[in-house]
């Protein structure tokens, strides 16, 4: 056999093994575009049914009550979300006081909910923490100790509220509520299994892709496991405000858990489309469209675009002292 067969056989070896690896990409966006095409489908449909101006009128007659309510709950969403990064504080031991780091989670935060995760929780993690010295290792290390956080709560909390039957799927929908039922159960075993690893591992610590995983107290998971369900559930009770008591809350919440991990299947920032559609799917026959629209508008308006213009001013004025700082150094 010549140099050039032998080459050619190589590079065919070497196609074959990677065009799984290029496969595998093209077939998720595959999938999330029929995904968001449904999504799209459904949405319109919907809407074609909806009275507008009765939309408009709900919108209105909201009292200043309810949405103030609606604007505390959200900070206090907000709040326990941004709490993630004290986790992360005490993970990687960084000098930033607690003040500041909950100011700088609590920017990225909004931009995380409202632009993706790349954009807020990655990027601006990544420069926001580096500007003030913390390394990209411990950054990396802040920004894992968050999403544990968060998921952790998730799973718990979804896998309660999923056990306990709160949420009813509808018949035509491939996930039955009994299928619903045992993920539920799964969840829940899942972090129990978490925090038996907390209490008895012996290795702590392992080094993965150059970074090292090491496993919290059982004190620190119960701790963040409180966070993330107060994340949770406070964002259900901003929706719940909007919507007068026409739902149970732990059927609310339980839609919004769905919602949140079908926005994350999707990659749609802030789960634009994607929010409505699953509660449309799972309220539209409980609560009437209008009231339906009008909550999820207001909900919006509350929970995304508000805390999003506070964060931009924070983050300009956090920028503009740093600037000011530096060119007196």
């Amino acid at each position: 056999m010549d140099a050039g067969q032998s080459d050619r056989k190589d590079t065919a070896k070497a196609s074959a093994k990677t065009l799984p690896k290029r496969a595998l990409p093209l077939l998720k966006n595959l999938v999330t575009l029929v995904f968001l095409a449904l999504v799209l489908w459904l949405l319109v449909d919907y809407a074609k049914g909806v009275n507008w101006q009765e939309v408009q009128r709900v919108l209105t007659g909201y009292s200043w009550w309810a949405i103030a309510l609606g604007a505390c709950l959200a900070i206090g969403t907000y709040t326990a979300y941004a709490s993630y990064d004290l986790f992360g504080r005490y993970y990687v031991k960084h000098d930033i006081s607690k003040p500041r780091t909950m100011l700088i989670a609590f920017i990225c935060c909004a931009f995380t909910l409202n632009l993706g995760a790349i954009i807020g929780s990655i990027g601006f993690r990544y420069k926001m923490y580096s500007q003030r010295g913390v390394s990209k290792g411990n950054i990396t290390r802040i920004i894992g100790m968050t999403l544990v956080t968060n998921w952790l709560g998730y799973i718990m909390l979804a896998g309660v509220v999923f056990a306990t039957g709160n949420v009813l799927m509808p018949g035509d929908w491939a996930i039955s509520s009994l299928t619903l039922r045992l993920l539920g159960g799964l969840f829940v075993t899942v972090v129990m299994a978490y925090f038996l690893l907390c209490y008895f591992a012996r290795n702590r610590s392992w080094t993965i892709r150059g970074q090292q995983i090491t496993l919290p107290t059982v004190k620190i998971a119960v701790l963040q496991l409180l966070a993330s369900h107060a994340h949770w559930m406070l964002m259900g009770a901003v929706v719940y405000v909007f919507l007068h008591d026409q739902v149970n809350y732990f059927t609310l919440l339980g839609v919004l858990l769905i919602s949140g991990i079908a926005g994350v299947i999707a990659h749609v920032p802030s789960a634009l489309g994607v929010l409505e559609a699953v509660f449309v799917a799972l309220l539209g026959d409980q609560v009437p469209s209008s009231d339906l629209v009008a909550a999820l508008i207001a909900y919006r308006a509350v929970f995304y675009l508000w805390p999003l213009s506070v964060a931009v001013l924070a983050y300009v004025s956090l920028e503009v002292i740093r600037k000011r700082r530096a060119s007196v150094g």
